[in-house]
């Protein structure tokens, strides 16, 4: 699956995912958004990458 997104709403996707894993106790973040903490972790550096990628900051 391939999306388009502006830099702004990938800059929230990704200050999301790890607010989201700091904030949610980590047992629950299964339960909460079908991702455990090491997966929000990967996919934040994914999306960090691509956003280095294009020149942008976070």
């Amino acid at each position: 699956m391939q999306i388009e997104v502006t830099p702004e709403e990938l800059r929230y996707i990704v200050r999301c995912g790890a607010a989201l894993s700091q904030n949610v106790p980590e047992k629950s973040l299964p339960t909460y958004c079908g991702f455990d903490k090491q997966q929000i972790v990967d996919f934040s550096a994914r999306m960090r990458d691509e956003l280095d990628k294009a020149g942008l900051d976070l």
